[in-house]
């Protein structure tokens, strides 16, 4: 199992996005950016281009990072730690 996450510091706001693909990630990323474009720049109209537009916002201040991650593992031992709590499953005999 793989997913995506996302990490954005900026302006004291802590971010942490998990997403099911990069592309989701970038969009998740690209919602962001345009969603406080005003607040850093006031009425300066966004390139048209999203990869110049992430970079423009984030060029002087503030980080992101979008990171594929692979969640196998971790699924392992939740599956582990439910059959622990729970008991093995499957049907008994008489």
């Amino acid at each position: 199992m793989h997913a995506s996450v996302l990490v954005i510091l900026y302006e004291g706001h802590e971010t942490l996005e998990v997403y099911q693909s990069e592309i989701d990630a970038q969009k998740g990323l690209l919602r962001f950016v345009d969603q406080w474009w005003s607040n850093r720049f006031g009425s300066l109209l966004p390139p048209l281009n999203e990869a110049k537009r992430i970079n423009a916002f984030f060029k002087e201040e503030g980080i992101y990072l979008v990171a594929k991650a692979d969640l196998s593992e971790m699924s392992r031992q939740i599956d582990d730690g439910e059959q622990e709590r729970s008991g093995p499953k499957g049907s008994r005999l008489r």
